[in-house]
């Protein structure tokens, strides 16, 4: 079965700074105060059961809301509403959508010189409340168009739309309100990721067998799509979470097109998208996914992370000037095998989020795979013991952080003079320490089994594997940042940003560059830097796809990631066999 993910599906703008603007303020918050949303932030159930755990709650009733902090979600408020809660003693982020805060604004502004306005959009929608606020007491909402006959005389008329609404009748309504009334000013007022959704579901419909919609049942915009690609006949499937979706209605489609509404995080729309692949309806799909069911233990289990290693520890090896060994790439293969594995199990919340598949394999085979990380840390251990003494201390240290880095060692009393009570916390410190692993792993360690001394050579090639593994988890990172955000994780993409941080690789990808240009014409390494410079630019390569949305698909985007550390390898072994 073939599956059609539309580009568009997922969280908009408006949402997406709406979480933004919530995170931020449930990480800056005081012990004694508490974070609210005035409302539910969106209509995504699952979502916002993952923001209760998290201490962000919504208000009810009569909720004392001294000494806490108020977010204003996307659909707004009304102006009035705004000054209650600033009375109950709260502090206010205002988190309302820019394209809403444009209609409030021309509603204002008409409001002011006595035009009546008129919504079109749904009656009883929170943003629809919202902008009724600003009308003065003379606005009216249109929900169908039957409805325009019923309005009453008015002299003066500003017609603006809910900007979720469908453009479609929007532009039917117009067309109605200015038959009826001369004085009549439009606007358009539906958000561009909308309209641009809806065109993209209207063309996917007509090119697939059968829709499936991801959303929460209580969200205009996804009911919306629902209604869209049932008036293109296509046969539509509305669903809140994969659990919903029955596979067997899906039997006689051959293609089938996913999209989701504007408050449906990604995570739900991967789970979705997973199980209808995994869906078999033939042979030639049986025999396909039997090939992909293999290609994909190999790289969950992380048994394709450690052929990285090993292909790393070998390149790094050459770079420094040394005879790589079987041994070295046995012991990086284990240690990082072993540091992944634990690491889903350590970090497994964020994984059933942004990897849910992997999440459900690890979950299905979770004893076998403690048990063959806890046995690769340790043949990790002994095979470091029996050739060197410095290597096993090297690698008992690395784990020993590894095992402190989750640790809470800051009492929490100390708390308000030290922010961070465990080096997780610290902004930045899984991709750092990630890359550090790396380079210890397959660097520092061949050069201590050949017990040399200390050469610019060595310090080359950790900054090589240092960037490599680095530019790998931090696209990666930038990829997972909806589910690290909403679990309070601030990896370099949430502490800095997407922007400043692709102006990181950047410098990164150009300084490496330089120094394996430079440094073999000094005689700081072997002539390898220069058939290692297309892992370099392999690197810009797949950043380029993240970046495009040409690849982001989980499992896929790791694959080709990780394939750079195996291309190191590959490019090494072809230059000792030009050059012994």
């Amino acid at each position: 079965m073939r599956v059609r993910v539309a580009k568009t599906a997922g969280f908009c703008m408006g949402v997406r700074r709406a979480m933004d603007i919530l995170l931020d303020a449930a990480n800056e918050k005081n012990d004694d105060g508490k974070v609210y949303t005035d409302g539910p932030l969106i209509h995504n159930p699952q979502v916002l059961e993952y923001l209760e755990k998290r201490g962000i709650h919504v208000v009810k009733g009569q909720t004392d809301l001294s000494n806490s902090t108020v977010v204003i979600r996307a659909h707004g408020v009304t102006p009035t509403r705004r000054k209650e809660i600033e009375n109950m003693g709260a502090k206010v982020c205002d988190a309302t959508c820019p394209h809403v805060m444009r209609v409030q604004s021309i509603i204002k502004k008409y409001a002011a010189q006595g035009y009546s306005t008129v919504i079109v959009g749904d009656k009883g929608h929170a943003e629809v409340v919202g902008l009724l606020g600003y009308a003065e007491g003379k606005g009216y909402v249109v929900q169908e168009l039957e409805e325009i006959e019923h309005l009453p005389p008015m002299d003066k008329v500003c017609v603006v739309a809910q900007t979720t609404q469908d453009r479609r009748m929007f532009k039917v309504a117009i067309e109605r309100l200015k038959k009826r009334y001369s004085n009549c000013e439009s606007f358009e007022t539906i958000c561009s990721s909308t309209y641009k959704r809806q065109d993209e579901v209207i063309s996917l419909s007509k090119s697939v067998d059968a829709m499936i919609v991801v959303g929460g049942r209580g969200s205009a915009n996804t009911t919306r799509l629902v209604t869209i690609c049932e008036s293109q006949g296509t046969p539509t499937f509305h669903v809140e979470t994969d659990a919903e979706l029955d596979l067997d209605k899906l039997k006689d489609y051959d293609t089938v097109g996913v999209t989701a509404g504007a408050s449906t995080p990604n995570w739900m729309i991967k789970r979705v998208v997973e199980k209808v692949h995994s869906y078999k309806v033939s042979k030639y799909a049986k025999l396909l996914f039997g090939i992909k069911g293999i290609a994909s233990y190999f790289i969950r289990s992380c048994t394709y992370a450690g052929l990285g290693a090993a292909s790393l520890s070998y390149a790094s090896a050459a770079l420094i000037g040394i005879q790589p060994r079987f041994s070295f790439c046995l012991i990086a293969a284990l240690f990082i095998f072993s540091m992944q594995v634990l690491n889903h199990f350590a970090n497994k919340e964020a994984v059933a989020l942004n990897e849910p598949a992997s999440a459900k394999f690890y979950e299905r085979k979770r004893a076998l795979f403690i048990c063959l990380g806890i046995t690769g840390a340790v043949a990790s251990f002994v095979l470091g013991f029996i050739l060197s003494k410095s290597i096993f201390f090297c690698i008992f240290l690395a784990s020993l952080f590894g095992i402190f880095y989750r640790l809470e060692i800051i009492p929490k009393g100390l708390s308000r003079i030290i922010r961070y009570r465990s080096l997780e916390q610290i902004p930045g410190s899984k991709e750092i320490f990630y890359s550090i692993a790396w380079a210890v792993s397959t660097a520092l360690i061949p050069f201590l089994g050949m017990k040399n001394s200390f050469m610019p050579s060595l310090a080359i090639a950790i900054a090589f594997a240092f960037s490599l593994a680095f530019i790998r988890a931090v696209v990666l990172g930038i990829r997972d940042i909806q589910g690290d955000r909403i679990l309070g994780k601030e990896t370099i993409p949430i502490a800095i940003g997407k922007e400043r941080t692709k102006t990181i690789l950047i410098i990164i990808t150009a300084l490496i560059t330089i120094l394996l240009s430079v440094s073999p014409l000094l005689g700081w390494i072997t002539p390898l830097g220069y058939y290692l410079l297309p892992c370099v630019a392999y690197a810009c390569g797949y950043q380029y796809l993240f970046q495009k949305r040409i690849v982001s698909e989980g499992l896929l985007s790791e694959t080709i990631a990780d394939f750079n550390f195996i291309l190191a390898g590959i490019m090494a072994f072809i230059w000792k066999s030009n050059h012994f």
